[in-house]
């Protein structure tokens, strides 16, 4: 009788050699650096850079949850973006009551009038595109929603500058979108082949941003 180990060792080779016969494929996943600047050459932050593969199938999709607080009379963050059937909670960290609105009509929703400390239940973006939410109560208040069937998206910071990691090899939809596009205007679009070499994508809209509203700029 040959040993036990031999023969476990038998049955467990084969997924052994499976296993490493894929690792090349894990090794290749690459990095793009984004740059996105106004008409004018100025770093451009809030800008929702996203990636969708071409010819090849999308991640499964994962739920994930987002919070966009009301702290100092301002949603927080002002721009979200997040995968296609996540939450998102509307906390209020004000002294002030807040009702929050949303008309679009991907998610309409409204949550009425509610005071400091509460957390309502959350919210669930089920359907892709861009939702704008309001503050019934306080005009200048304002939050931006991308809701994305891709996984691949990242927003840029006070730099214009953003990294988006752990791409699969392969050719790829790149759009940059920014709130003052609102949901009418397209984004800003590329195709571009993602590899180990890829060159930085650096994005130029024609437009100066128009300053986010703020409670002295409302009265």
């Amino acid at each position: 009788m040959k040993p036990l180990f031999l023969q476990a060792f038998r049955l467990v080779l084969p997924l052994v050699m499976g296993v490493v016969a894929n690792l090349p494929l894990l090794a290749h996943a690459a990095k793009l650096n984004f740059q996105a600047v106004d008409k004018n050459g100025n770093a451009m932050a809030d800008v929702v850079v996203y990636a969708t593969p071409i010819g090849m199938p999308l991640p499964a999709s994962e739920k994930t949850e987002a919070t966009i607080a009301q702290a100092d009379m301002q949603f927080s963050p002002y721009v979200t973006a997040i995968r296609t059937g996540s939450l998102v909670k509307f906390p209020n960290y004000d002294k002030m009551e807040h009702h929050v609105k949303s008309f679009s009509a991907i998610k309409e929703f409204e949550i009425k009038t509610y005071e400091r400390g509460v957390v309502p239940p959350p919210v669930i973006f089920d359907k892709p595109g861009i939702v704008i939410v309001y503050c019934l109560l306080h005009n200048w208040m304002r939050a931006y929603v991308m809701v994305l069937d891709t996984p691949y998206f990242v927003k840029t910071d006070q730099n214009g500058a953003a990294i988006l990691d752990h791409l699969p090899d392969g050719n790829y939809e790149i759009k940059a979108w920014h709130p003052n596009l609102g949901s009418i205007k397209p984004a800003l679009s590329q195709t571009v082949k993602v590899n180990e070499q890829s060159a930085p994508v650096k994005w130029q809209f024609d437009f100066v941003p128009v300053p986010r509203k703020s409670k002295s700029a409302a009265y």
